[in-house]
């Protein structure tokens, strides 16, 4: 009954009703089961209303339903919708509800979420033996950078001898506005050395993330 609610709710359906029915054949000690389906009237999306984002802004949620504004109703779309915003992670809760709309064929979803912290601040210590002697290391990470879906990370290191690193990255999820991940990777490195040399480095690599299928991706890095 739910595999068959779900694949008519898909077409455009929500309020269908599905009823088994069962016909007995006593001679063959077997019974047929009919199911009766009731597709209702169809149902569009009036608005997409969204609660409880006291931080995250409302387009970083609404870009992750397939659907908008006067779209057919779909079910599914609404269960995908919802489990791509409880990955995003910016969230303690995510509930996705519908009401009546202004219309019989109307039907308002309603987007209720929690938002929750996404920053972090490490600090690392080590020690290499014949090298740096002692290494630090601290960053900063917030995965939703004000609100907008955003990803970054600032990180700065060194040794007893004289190494010194720094790191910058990035990432937009949705460059261009489409399902898009772009960013780059800063990294600094300066070392010096008791045998009168002195070594820097600095690399960039860009990099774009782009679908395969819902639980896949390919990223590509230069």
């Amino acid at each position: 009954i739910e595999a068959i609610s779900d694949q008519v709710a898909s077409a455009g359906y929500p309020f269908a009703r599905v009823t088994p029915r069962g016909n007995r054949d006593l001679n063959n000690n077997t019974i047929g089961v009919e199911y009766l389906v009731d597709q209702g009237e169809r149902a569009y999306v009036e608005r997409i209303e969204i609660r409880g984002n006291s931080r995250t802004r409302d387009y970083v949620i609404r870009r992750e339903f397939d659907m908008s504004e006067g779209d057919a109703f779909n079910q599914q779309m609404i269960t995908k919708a919802k489990r791509r915003l409880e990955a995003l992670g910016y969230f303690s809760s995510v509930n996705i509800s519908t009401q009546p709309g202004s219309s019989p064929d109307r039907v308002v979803v309603v987007v209720d979420v929690q938002d929750q912290s996404t920053g972090s601040f490490g600090v690392g210590a080590g020690y290499a033996a014949g090298g740096d002697g002692l290494l630090l290391e601290a960053s900063i990470e917030e995965k939703n950078f004000l609100g907008r879906g955003q990803y970054i990370r600032i990180s700065a290191g060194g040794g007893q001898e004289g190494s010194r690193a720094y790191g910058v990255s990035f990432t937009e999820p949705y460059f261009l506005g489409y399902r898009l991940a772009a960013g780059f990777d800063v990294n600094r490195s300066e070392t010096s050395s008791n045998d009168n040399y002195d070594y820097e480095e600095t690399s960039v690599v860009l990099r774009v993330t782009a679908p395969i299928t819902e639980d896949l991706a390919t990223t590509f890095r230069y």
